[in-house]
């Protein structure tokens, strides 16, 4: 039956090219952007995983940029102890020269007094970013001078969504040529802390990044702090039942979880609730830190005797029970260190910076000058020692950087695959919908003219 009032094929045609015209926005919107998941509502899933990533890139870029300073700074510093040592090897034998019978020590020290405002001059110029770690003010009164230098070099997330920075540490009280201060600096005391051997990653246990505790795995030891605090921890499948999601994929954090909720909860004479905490260190390994910061503050981890039916496993720490077996640490006192540099902390008379032999003579004179060369000798060997350091921690931050830059383009790899269109794919695709949409309208203009037609039967 045909109706003037209800055109059935119309709007079944209609329907399709509405459908087709979807498709076709849908296909050249990924053509366009080149993301077949470019708003939550494409794929809410690999949209939220994509920008979780993403975000992390953009931290990991931060810290790439912080690692790039880092290395600004400690490639300056490099470069002004090579220039001292050559100075200080300089005015080592000009002092040897001037131990020669009838040499003007005057005309000598004139040279050496050079040397001496050219490594001052050296120091104080080797800034980067406004940072000088050779001439230094460690002074109380200066609250902007830090004795270690914190460089950022690493970011993670825990599966709770907790943030946490690594950091590459640069003593510059071990390098200072330089220092304002001339009183002693005060070092604070030390919490006692013990670590595993490896990452807990990298243990059997954890392989892939989770551990499997429904079965026989067993984590068994005893914490013993001084003053007789101690508690017996033990994961296992039984303690591990309400602190894990899923028993099979234990997480790290998880773990740590369970054993601080034991310590917490020990109910022993002596507990060690608030005394010591687990955790992992810079290099992912399990810690346990005291609260207390001395002398007297120490930590020992020894593995106890397993459950029967159970195989106790290595989280770092081995699987011996055997008290020899036993790994302990402790923290240190308050002390003080001299608060001037390597080159102006005085010795005997002298200081480096301070060195003056146009009044030596005689043999008083001969045998002070021979301390003196001993003392530059001495001041050689610590600037060596401080280039090392240096050297240590710039081949440190390198590798994190290319560390770095490989995690980015994997995160960037990682986010093409969950979002990136198929070019080719979608443009075949959208040559097929233009010639479907074309083939629709054709079919609505059939269906919209059929009205037309039923006139003619009145004419």
């Amino acid at each position: 039956m045909t109706s003037l009032l209800t055109n059935i094929s119309a709007m079944t045609a209609l329907t399709t090219l509405k459908g087709i015209n979807n498709q076709l926005d849908a296909t050249s919107n990924r053509v366009s952007t080149g993301q077949r998941v470019s708003a939550a509502s494409d794929n809410a899933a690999y949209w939220s995983i994509a920008t979780t990533v993403r975000t992390d890139n953009a931290s990991l870029s931060a810290v790439k940029d912080s690692l790039g300073l880092g290395s600004s700074a400690v490639d300056t510093a490099y470069n002004g102890l090579n220039s001292v040592l050559s100075d200080l090897q300089n005015m080592r034998a000009k002092l040897q020269t001037a131990l020669q019978p009838g040499v003007d020590r005057a005309k000598v020290q004139t040279e050496i007094k050079a040397i001496q405002d050219k490594m001052r001059s050296t120091a104080d110029s080797s800034t980067s970013s406004g940072q000088n770690w050779l001439s230094v003010d460690s002074s109380a009164t200066n609250t902007a001078y830090q004795a270690t230098q914190n460089v950022v070099a690493g970011f993670s997330r825990s599966p709770t969504g907790t943030v946490t920075f690594s950091t590459i540490g640069v003593d510059v009280n071990a390098i200072k040529l330089y220092d304002v201060n001339a009183a002693s600096i005060t070092t604070p005391a030390t919490s006692a802390q013990v670590f595993g051997s490896t990452s807990l990653t990298g243990t059997t246990v954890f392989t892939g990044g989770t551990a499997n505790f429904s079965g026989t795995n067993e984590v068994s030891f005893n914490l013993l702090l001084d003053g007789g605090f101690t508690a017996d921890i033990l994961v296992n499948k039984t303690t591990m039942a309400s602190a894990a999601a899923d028993l099979t994929k234990v997480t790290t954090q998880e773990f740590l979880d369970a054993v601080n909720n034991q310590i917490a909860a020990d109910t022993a004479t002596t507990p060690l609730a608030g005394k010591v905490s687990a955790s992992l260190d810079s290099a992912g390994r399990l810690t346990f830190k005291t609260t207390a910061a001395s002398a007297t503050a120490s930590v020992t981890i020894q593995n106890n005797a397993v459950s029967a039916g159970n195989t106790l496993v290595d989280v770092g720490f081995g699987t011996g029970t055997a008290a020899t077996d036993a790994r302990s640490g402790k923290g240190s006192a308050a002390g003080t260190t001299a608060g001037k540099g390597i080159l102006d902390t005085v010795q005997g008379a002298y200081s480096i910076s301070t060195i003056d032999i146009s009044t030596l003579s005689g043999t008083t004179g001969d045998a002070t000058l021979g301390t003196i060369i001993t003392q530059v000798e001495k001041a050689i060997a610590k600037v060596t020692d401080a280039g090392t350091k240096l050297g240590a921690n710039k081949t440190q931050i390198d590798g994190q950087k290319t560390f770095v830059d490989t995690l980015m383009k994997a995160n960037d790899r990682t986010i093409g695959i969950l979002v990136d269109a198929d070019i080719e794919e979608e443009s075949t695709k959208l040559k097929a919908l233009q010639t479907q949409q074309q083939l629709a309208v054709q079919a609505l203009s059939i269906a919209n003219s059929g009205s037309q037609n039923v006139l003619s039967l009145f004419r």
